[in-house]
């Protein structure tokens, strides 16, 4: 019986201070706002940042250093990035002799999807924007600039994960 009161207690304190589970909620709930508008261009929203890094990107960018900008898992990248090579949207720009190391580039319809998606992205951001108030993008951005190695990919492991010192850090 101990165990169940243990149980309770700890479900009553993470149902009324979890801050993992709120993210994680507000995620979703912005999310789906950018995958409705967007799926009427016929992007996702992962796929609408690959294509902002790759043409803000002086040149090819490799799929690790796409996933550590976008703090993103790698597998998740390469997926998309499979997807976009079959719309023609990026290409292989350069592979390295073994083949195992590659970089990608936006094509000319990659550039076209992503400017199609202008007005469905621009409702996104007006619904997003009102909803979650005037200083979200400084506020957002400060939060996520709280360990700038993470952000740069630049662990020591290169995963996009944190290092054993950097998990126990906590958010000013």
């Amino acid at each position: 019986m101990e165990q169940r009161t243990i149980a309770d207690d700890l479900a009553e304190e993470v149902r009324s201070a979890c801050l993992g589970m709120r993210v994680t909620r507000l995620h979703r709930v912005v999310a789906r706002i950018y995958e409705q508008e967007l799926q009427t261009a016929g992007l996702s929203l992962p796929q609408m940042e690959i294509l902002t890094v790759l043409i803000s990107a002086a040149g090819p960018v490799r799929p690790a250093v796409l996933a550590a900008r976008m703090m993103a898992e790698r597998s998740t990248v390469s997926r998309n990035l499979a997807l976009m090579q079959e719309k023609g949207w990026v290409t292989a720009a350069e592979t390295s002799p073994t083949g195992r190391a590659m970089s990608v580039a936006i094509t000319g319809t990659g550039t076209a999807a992503f400017t199609s998606a202008t007005t469905a992205w621009r409702s996104a951001q007006t619904t997003a924007a009102r909803m979650l108030g005037p200083d979200a993008t400084p506020v957002l951005d400060q939060w996520l600039e709280i360990d700038t190695e993470i952000a740069s990919g630049s662990d020591a492991d290169n995963s996009g994960r944190p290092s054993t010192a950097q998990a126990g850090e906590t958010a000013p």
